[in-house]
């Protein structure tokens, strides 16, 4: 039975970094951090790894062996959880603004906005320079070097007006 668990938990993690990193797969578990992805498939690999183990190597029967496997998979979990779970999703909220709430920030063009044509203009998030798309408003040509702000958002294009 451990040995299952631990080709469900090795598998699991497996292949969600694989089939989610290839098909752009997200599992959310809210605010509850403990059942995300990466917590459930430690908490399975190392309660049936240590399991198999002690049942292999050690002459304990069953239940001390669930019940140590139990305290080894929620400990490791817990660092997993608290040192790399936490942390990444902090950072991933710190850092992460919609482009509806740059509506009203400026930036600078880099690529000049001609009119009916995509320029590109970069601005600064968190203390982090980004580039994006943009397109003028009423289909004004703006040169690259131009200050800009960003009026609107749409389809992943913001909308700018000279400055």
């Amino acid at each position: 039975m451990m040995i299952v668990l631990f080709a469900i938990g090795a598998g699991y993690a497996i292949l969600s970094a694989v089939v989610g990193d290839v098909f752009g797969l997200e599992m959310h578990a809210g605010e509850l951090p403990f059942l995300s992805p990466t917590i459930i498939a430690t908490f399975l690999t190392v309660f049936g790894g240590v399991g198999y183990m002690l049942l292999r190597n050690t002459g304990l029967t069953p239940v001390p062996v669930a019940s140590l496997s139990l305290l080894a998979a929620i400990g490791v979990s817990s660092i997993v959880l608290f040192m790399v779970v936490i942390p990444l999703q902090a950072a991933q909220k710190g850092t992460a603004k919609s482009s509806k709430e740059m509506i009203g920030l400026e930036a600078k063009v880099i690529i000049s906005i001609e009119a009916l044509r995509m320029g590109e203009i970069v601005y600064e998030q968190g203390g982090t320079r980004h580039s994006a798309p943009a397109k003028a408003i009423e289909d004004a040509t703006i040169p690259q070097g131009a200050q800009v702000r960003i009026v609107d958002e749409m389809a992943g294009t913001f909308v700018v007006e000279k400055v």
